[in-house]
């Protein structure tokens, strides 16, 4: 099928069925509706002068409006480059000399700010859908078009949807671009595996700014005939409503970022959720980051889910599902590869090796993206037909099931030892009183390298008060190269949006807290340990 018929298949045969629901208001838009009003959206930005394969940064909340304008972009054949409102204004201005868009679509508080750094700026208005302007501008809207637009008139597979920016670590973020038949491939595949369909409805409280929110509770559902509740972006204030209104808005299925699991254990303080959860969840998907084992055990234990991992980076949507059939496979276990996609494990000289051996994961996939954006905005294109190196570290088993370790940036090599972060994270925060672990290396005068374990410690809790048993514990589950030579204290991790953990940045926090800078040093008893309280 084309893009056109896959869509407007998706539209006839669930034209009266419930596609969003307003968390705040419980308005409901049918899929009829919402094509309508796509179309209409679409024909303005045509009005507008707004063509095929132009760019559009959006920089709007949360909302069904939000869902209409991108759909609406998607219909005219025009590149969706969403922005997150929180980020800063040197960051914001980044993307929008990086993509060069022709036009921005922001909401009323920060449009402003915008048009200070874009000269072609609109408002889209949040109860109907419609384009005003920020400014005299030369284009004029054209709004008897808009009902007789024809969506994907000229699309091809091929052609590109949606540029996202990453959200790095240490550099500028880097801007990705994906092909809309890739896009659409990649979720069917997925929601087959996972028996995703119209009786399935997500909540969505991931930032539809990013990959969370736009592809996994947006286009995934759509392309099913499946209902989305669009609510603001989750935080620790809307935890406390989390369920209730998950609950009265008739959810089945959630899909979480790790740090919302711990936020919700941490702050939920009812029953409504463990009821809900047993009596109504049909899916609970984690992934956007390395899902802590404690905290999956705690959840499940908790809410009586179980909670579903799955592998997929930015730049390759998603890769593997986990197996039904497999309760628990063991730490690190994310499933099986979708149809169509191969994976392999190298070593340094770029050799597979054997299953259970682990190495850097690559991946061989029709789904990959079309390529970077360079400096100047244009696409640097990747050859799909190529195996794309991940960065993380992984074993295949004998079946050809997927266990992801840690990153190949983060590894540590002590005395020529390799040594797993993850491992030793993994230990630690059973211990009492940890919270999350992060562990990190510092430059040492004998080994190299030596283990620094970060840890966020449950509230009231001392960091003097438990190093005896948390070194204690260490030495019972961890091998002798793996001891922490020091423990330090933090109070919040630093991470990105999509809540990865920023190693860089705590690498550069233990180096200004121990004043080491780049000189090695040396930990008199690496095995003891030593406590530094941040």
């Amino acid at each position: 099928m084309t893009i056109r018929e896959t869509v407007m298949d998706v539209i006839e045969r669930h034209s009266d069925v419930t596609f969003l629901i307003d968390a705040e208001t419980r308005r409901e838009i049918t899929y009829g509706e919402f094509h309508v009003r796509a179309c209409a959206l679409a024909g303005e930005l045509r009005g507008m002068g707004l063509r095929k394969g132009d760019r559009v940064g959006v920089m709007m909340p949360n909302s069904c409006e939000l869902a209409v304008l991108y759909f609406g972009c998607m219909y005219l054949g025009a590149v969706i480059v969403p922005i997150n409102r929180a980020l800063s204004k040197s960051e914001v201005h980044f993307i929008l000399s990086s993509c060069k868009p022709a036009l921005v679509v922001a909401d009323p508080s920060c449009s402003d700010a915008v048009k200070a750094m874009h000269s072609s700026v609109v408002q889209l208005s949040s109860e109907t859908s419609h384009l005003e302007a920020v400014e005299p501008a030369a284009r004029a809207i054209e709004t008897p078009e808009a009902g007789l637009f024809v969506p994907f008139t000229e699309s091809t597979p091929d052609d590109l949807v949606l540029i996202m920016y990453t959200s790095g670590t240490t550099a500028k973020p880097k801007g990705l671009a994906h092909r809309i038949g890739s896009m659409f491939r990649n979720a069917m595949a997925f929601a087959k595996t996972k028996r995703i369909d119209r009786e399935t409805r997500f909540y969505l409280t991931l930032s539809m700014a990013y990959m969370g929110g736009f592809y996994n509770l947006l286009v995934l559902p759509f392309l099913c005939g499946a209902s989305v509740v669009v609510d603001r972006v989750f935080d620790a204030r809307s935890s406390l409503h989390f369920w209730e209104k998950a609950r009265s808005n008739g959810v089945n299925a959630l899909w979480f970022a790790p740090t919302v699991m711990s936020i919700l254990l941490r702050m939920d303080r009812g029953r409504v959720g463990e009821e809900f959860c047993r009596s109504s969840v049909r899916h609970a998907f984690v992934g956007f980051a390395p899902l802590p084992v404690k905290v999956k055990h705690e959840f499940e234990d908790r809410y009586g889910v179980r909670v579903i991992e799955n592998y997929g980076l930015s730049e390759t949507l998603f890769v593997t599902a986990r197996s039904s059939n497999v309760r628990d496979a063991g730490s690190g276990y994310v499933g099986e590869p979708l149809p169509g996609i191969q994976l392999r494990i190298v070593n340094s000289e770029e050799e597979s090796v054997p299953p259970c051996e682990s190495g850097e994961v690559q991946i061989l996939t029709p789904d990959l993206m079309a390529g970077y954006l360079d400096n100047l905005g244009n696409l640097v294109g990747i050859d799909s037909s190529t195996w794309f190196a991940t960065g993380d570290v992984g074993h295949l088993d004998a079946t050809g099931s997927l266990f992801i370790t840690g990153r190949k940036k983060d590894l540590i090599i002590r005395g020529g030892v390799n040594v797993s972060p993850a491992s030793i994270e993994e230990v630690l925060v059973q211990a009492s009183g940890v919270a999350d672990a992060a562990v990190v290396s510092i430059p040492h005068e004998l080994y190299g390298e030596d283990v620094v374990a970060v840890l966020k410690l449950e509230f009231g809790v001392e960091l003097e008060s438990i190093l005896p048993a948390l070194i204690s514990h260490a030495k019972q589950n961890l091998a002798q190269h793996q001891q922490p030579a020091r423990y330090m204290a933090i109070d919040e991790f630093p991470r990105t949006s999509s809540g990865k953990v920023q190693k860089a940045r705590i690498r550069e926090l233990v180096a200004e807290k121990l004043q080491i800078g780049s000189r090695p040093v040396v930990s008199e008893q690496p095995a003891e340990g030593a406590a530094v309280q941040g």
